[in-house]
Parts: C-alpha cells; structure tokens; sequence
C-alpha cells in the first residue's frame, strides 16, 4: 500500500456501440447518445448527441483493457462503475428507455464480471417511467451489478415524490446502492463547464434535502445512497430544515428525527472542490461516510491534493481513499462470474 492508493467510487463509463437501441428507434430521434470513433484517433471516440458533438472521451471510458492499465499505473485498488449520464435519456418514452436501460445493463454486467474484483458496476432505470423502476432493478441485481445511477431529479417529478416510493422500497429490500448524480439544465450556459459549477451543487443539494424532508429516508432507514457532488448544498438546507421545526412540529411526524442523522446513513464522494467546504461535510456527517471519487475520466486535474489539507481531520484521507471505500464496496452485491441473460422487452 502507499500513500496515493485508492478506490474511486464515482467513475463512468461508455459503451463501445451507441446508441443501445434499434436503430429505427435511434433515427426516429437523434437525442439519443451515439458514440463515433475514427481510425486516425484510435484512442478517442466523441459522443454525439442531436448531431453534435457533445464530448470528445478518451479510450478508458469504453475499452476496459485500457482502464485497467490506467488504474494499475495511478494505483487505483477498485471502480465502482456508472453509465455517463448523458446515457440517462430522461426524455424517452417509457419502452424504449426501458430498452436501452436493459442493454447497457447487460453490457455493463458482463464487463464487471470480467474484471474480477477491480469492478463494481451500476447500471440504468428510467426515472421517467417509475413503474418499471423496481423491476428493472431486480434484473440489474440477477445480472450482478451492484446498483444503479439515477438522476437526482425525475423529468417530471423530484425524487421525494410519491411515484417514486415503490423504487426507494426495493432498493432497499434488495440492498442495492443508488447513486445519485447532479443534473441540470446547461443550454442558457455560454459554457458548459461554468454552467455545472452554477447547477451542480445547488440541485444535488437540493434531491437529498427533499429525501429527508418529504419523509422518504425516515421510511426506508435501510436504504444505501451514495451522493455526488458531496452532497452540494445539502448543509445549508439541513441547517433550515432544524429551525422551521420549531415553527412547525408536524415536521416531526414525518422526518422526526434531525436531519443530519439522515445524512450520516448516506454516503458522499469528495468532490467539494474545498478543504473547507470538505471539513464542514465531515462534520455534518462523520468521516466515516465520505467517499473518494474523481469522476473519471470526464474531470480533468488534481482531485486529491484537498485530501491532504491541514485543515481537516488527521486521518481524512486514508479514510476516504481505502478504508471508506472498501466498507462501501464490501457492502455491495457482487459481481457474478458471467452476466444472467435477461427478456428483452417490445420496444413500444
């Protein structure tokens, strides 16, 4: 072991052949994510989306032999993997994102399955159509993945809604991680990367603050959520979540207890992006819950040297980098030897 081993928890990946779905599907809307490679630049591909390029990834993101050399030179242990969520296709009918939710899964399955104990993999569920959420999730934990990534908030409705209940349930019946990943609406944005700064933290902040006030991790005290962004700003929220319930006791009967001991159940990659801002998470939740993640290979630069601040706790960074990790990792279901094949579903 050495100083810069570790376990990244929020890493994506691409699959080689976009998009998922049949092809008159993928014509009839070119909102669907198309991957185009070109012999002259074997070891890049760029992302297509309604004709343009929306992202130029390197060959990591879709070519596991390349990742795995990648993590042995940079002394990364594990991955957990998540699809780019670019590939959440929100906007979808129900059939078809169903469709497309079910491929990457079986792709992604197989990859883990492949990797040995390198991987653990999440797969998709279509936050638009939550009635098939819980059964697609069923066939994601019979594949081996470990979970799924969702987008914090539905097309149509946040998370805290009741719609979403009986997905929330299995979930947590099954034990399967949910991760939620910040979204926005980055088109009024001269730049995208300036716009993500500005709608990240806020809407991430936002989905877990509306979990806990609306009740729903008071009904499933079990529930394994790993949250991106580190949580945003889910401090300030939480901060006046505890003085409106002095003006309202019936807060009580329904997150009766404060909402940073709902927070402490969770888990929480460490892109805060601040030493500060990263004590001030630890605080609210305990070192215990903090997770290393790098979004790779999408963010470029040095995610690791905070860790290493005088300001925060002593044993912050061994913790967030293995032993944090491998609790989370540890906790999750497991890869199988080689993917279940599952139905496929009509396209509607």
């Amino acid at each position: 072991m050495t100083d810069t081993d570790r376990y990244d928890v929020h890493t994506h990946v691409v699959p080689p052949e976009l998009p998922l779905v049949a092809a008159r599907t993928a014509a009839a809307d070119n909102r669907w994510a198309g991957l185009r490679h070109d012999r002259a630049r074997p070891t890049t591909a760029d992302v297509i989306v309604a004709g343009r390029v929306f992202r130029t990834i390197r060959d990591v993101a879709y070519d596991f032999t390349a990742r795995r050399a990648e993590m042995e030179r940079d002394q990364v242990r594990g991955q957990l993997l998540s699809p780019m969520p670019e590939l959440f296709a929100t906007w979808a009918p129900a059939g078809a994102a169903r469709d497309h939710a079910r491929a990457f899964n079986v792709w992604l399955a197989a990859e883990v399955a492949a990797g040995a104990d390198a991987f653990r993999g999440l797969g998709l569920v279509p936050v638009q159509a939550p009635e098939l959420m819980a059964s697609l999730l069923t066939e994601a934990k019979e594949l081996g993945l470990s979970g799924v990534e969702i987008p914090c908030t539905g097309p149509d409705a946040p998370l805290h809604d009741s719609r979403y209940e009986e997905f929330f349930a299995q979930a947590e019946a099954l034990g399967m991680l949910v991760f939620l990943h910040s979204v926005g609406n980055l088109v009024a944005f001269s730049n995208q990367l300036a716009g993500s700064a500005a709608v990240f933290p806020a809407r991430i902040g936002e989905a877990v603050a509306g979990l806990i006030a609306n009740g729903v991790l008071e009904r499933h005290p079990r529930l394994s959520l790993l949250v991106s962004h580190a949580g945003g700003g889910l401090p300030a929220s939480l901060a006046r979540l505890e003085f409106v319930r002095g003006m309202s006791p019936a807060i009580d009967e329904i997150a009766p207890l404060p909402g940073a001991t709902y927070a402490a159940r969770l888990w929480f990659d460490h892109l805060a992006f601040d030493a500060e801002l990263l004590r001030g998470l630890a605080a609210l939740v305990g070192t215990d819950r903090i997770v290393f993640g790098s979004d790779y290979p999408f963010l470029a630069g040095d995610v690791e040297s905070v860790l290493r601040h005088p300001v925060l706790p002593e044993h912050l960074d061994r913790a967030v980098r293995l032993d944090n990790p491998q609790r989370l990792f540890g906790s999750l279901p497991t890869p199988h030897s080689a993917g279940t094949p599952v139905k496929e579903g009509t396209p509607s």
